[in-house]
C-alpha cells in the first residue's frame, strides 16, 4: 500500500502516509484516535514546509483538534476526495498534478487494499461541497484518511492563494 500512496504524492503539494496502527483501544473512538495521530505526523512534517506561508495565526491544529474536525465518508466518497486532490490542485483546479484517471486507479486499488469495512474520514464536509475546516492554517487543505483497523492511509493536499 505504501509504494501505492507514493504515486500519488506531489513534491510539497500532496503529503501521503500509510503503514500499520501501532496502538489502538477498543471500538471505533480507538482506532479513529489511533488514525488522527497518524494523520498528525504527516501535518507536522507538511509543517516544516508550510509554517512560513501560512495565513492562520494559530498555528497547527493537534491530533485532538483534528479528531473533532473528521467527518465519516463512504468508500467511494473517500474515493472521489483522494482521486481529486492528488490530481487536481485546490488553489487553482485547471493546474493539475497528475493524471485524473491514474489517479482514481491507485486510489481505487488502495479502497480495494483497505476492504469493504474500512472506516473513511475528511475534513471536507460531505453535505456542502468545498466546506472544510481547516487543519494546516494554510488557506486550503484537503485530507482524507482511512483505516481497516489495523492498517492506514493519509492524503493530505495543501496551498496558499
Amino acid at each position: 500500500m505504501s509504494a501505492l500512496m507514493k504515486r500519488l504524492a506531489h513534491d510539497g503539494r500532496v503529503y501521503v502516509h500509510s503503514g500499520q496502527l501501532l496502538s489502538t483501544t477498543a471500538g471505533i473512538n480507538g482506532i479513529r484516535a489511533a488514525v488522527a495521530a497518524e494523520v498528525h505526523v504527516v501535518l507536522r512534517r507538511l509543517w516544516r514546509d508550510w509554517e512560513r506561508y501560512a495565513t492562520g495565526s494559530e498555528g497547527l491544529s493537534s491530533a485532538q483538534q483534528f479528531e473533532a474536525a473528521l467527518e465519516t465518508f463512504t468508500a467511494d466518497q473517500a474515493a472521489e476526495l483522494m482521486g481529486r486532490f492528488a490530481s487536481e490542485c485546490l488553489v487553482g483546479p485547471r493546474a493539475t498534478f497528475m493524471e485524473r484517471a491514474e489517479a482514481d486507479t491507485v486510489v481505487h486499488r488502495v479502497v480495494e487494499l483497505l476492504g469493504p469495512d474500512a472506516h473513511w474520514w475528511s475534513n471536507y464536509d460531505s453535505e456542502t461541497e468545498g466546506a472544510y475546516t481547516c487543519i494546516t492554517a494554510c488557506t486550503f487543505d484537503g485530507i482524507v484518511t482511512g483505516t481497516d483497523g489495523r492498517h492506514f492511509i493519509v492524503l493530505i493536499q495543501v496551498g496558499e492563494d
